[in-house]
């Protein structure tokens, strides 16, 4: 008999790139209150390649669409072309229909607009991670 207790289950990693450190600590505090996670933060779209491409493994990338060096949607589309399993959400504060489908269409799983809800990220990242409840 398999002791569940025991079972040891890792713990999430997830790339955060966020340019803002208002928003990436809001999305941190999020994900830390709500998963079990490990969170990798980069700052602009050259840094969140660059640790891709170090070997690191991620269970979820969460990309803003405006960044410095790099936009969201450039990294997106770079990231797919590796990496076409891991669930990518973006998240920006331009939630014109435009941008909405051009995210989708560069391979984006999913889409949140600033500002943030919180509930609804939770939400998101949790069916990202681990499938939608029933």
């Amino acid at each position: 008999m398999v002791n569940l207790a025991s079972r040891i289950i890792p713990r999430k990693k997830i790339l955060l790139v966020e340019d803002n450190r208002m928003h990436s600590e809001l999305v941190r505090i999020i994900i830390q209150s709500s998963f079990d996670a490990d969170i990798t933060i980069a700052e602009n779209g050259r840094d969140a390649l660059d640790k891709i491409t170090e070997g690191n493994v991620f269970d979820l990338i969460i990309i803003d669409i405006m960044l410095p060096r790099i936009n969201g949607l450039d990294v997106l589309r770079t990231i797919r072309k590796v990496y076409d399993k891991v669930p990518i959400l973006m998240i920006s504060a331009l939630n014109d229909k435009e941008t909405v489908k051009r995210s989708f269409e560069e391979g984006a799983t999913d889409y949140v607009d600033k500002p943030i809800r919180n509930e609804l990220l939770r939400d998101k990242i949790n069916n990202l991670l681990n499938g939608p409840l029933l």
